[in-house]
């Protein structure tokens, strides 16, 4: 078990990093929210219905450029997530949530758990990540609003409803979706897919099914450039 000593020590060290990345970079755009939601109010007067600041002012970048970095690590997260799990099957796991998930394995609680997952929220968060990283930013003209709402005053950054199109000219903004409350959305289903298999993995230690490999466990393959 000297190799699973080690796997069990580093592994989750490295998974706790990002997961720590991203509660940071989403801390990050909420203390932003909130400077900029103050300044913003500070200028209102009777006839104002939305004021807004553009990305001259370099805290509305920082905003943008922390939800790509928080998509990443949470994208990460969950590659190391499925490593962690992979030893408890006796083959060797793919290395990546998403080839994880494309594994067929009747009644299996962490294929379960995973697959869930994918269909309810890795999947979009997934898209907006490949769409901004590889193909384009949110927009050419970033901006923070402070719109007016019937309770009161809401601040809004634009967040598309259809990154896939990854045409920056066919980005729909509709008001269904916010950047914080998205963000804040993702952090809250990552954080239950933790506790969910942390409990299976518990479960499956109490039982002898976890680990079930304990060799070949830092083998998954060096990256060769041709």
């Amino acid at each position: 078990m000297d190799e699973f000593a080690w796997f069990a020590r580093e592994y989750p060290r490295a998974y706790r990093h990002h997961m720590e990345c991203a509660e940071f970079r989403i801390n990050t755009i909420a203390k932003l929210y909130a400077e900029l939601h103050r300044e913003l109010v500070a200028r209102l007067d009777g006839d104002d219905s939305l004021l807004e600041l553009a990305q001259s002012d370099v805290r509305v970048k920082r905003i943008y450029w922390d939800f790509e970095s928080f998509l990443c690590e949470i994208g990460t997260a969950l590659d190391l997530l499925a490593r962690i799990v992979g030893v408890a099957y006796k083959h060797e796991m793919p290395p990546s949530f998403s080839r994880f998930c494309r594994k067929a394995i009747p009644d299996d609680p962490f294929s379960a758990l995973f697959r869930a997952a994918q269909d309810r929220w890795v999947n979009r968060m997934k898209d907006y990540r490949d769409c901004f990283v590889h193909y384009t930013p949110a927009d050419t003209q970033l901006s923070i609003r402070l719109v007016r709402r019937a309770r009161g005053y809401e601040t809004r950054c634009k967040l598309p409803i259809n990154p896939n199109e990854r045409d920056i000219t066919r980005f729909r903004f509709p008001l269904s979706i916010e950047l914080l409350r998205y963000a804040i959305s993702l952090r809250r289903s990552m954080r239950a897919l933790d506790k969910a298999t942390a409990s299976l993995v518990k479960r499956a230690y109490e039982k002898k099914g976890y680990p079930v490999r304990t060799q070949g466990l830092f083998t998954v393959g060096r990256r060769e450039r041709g």
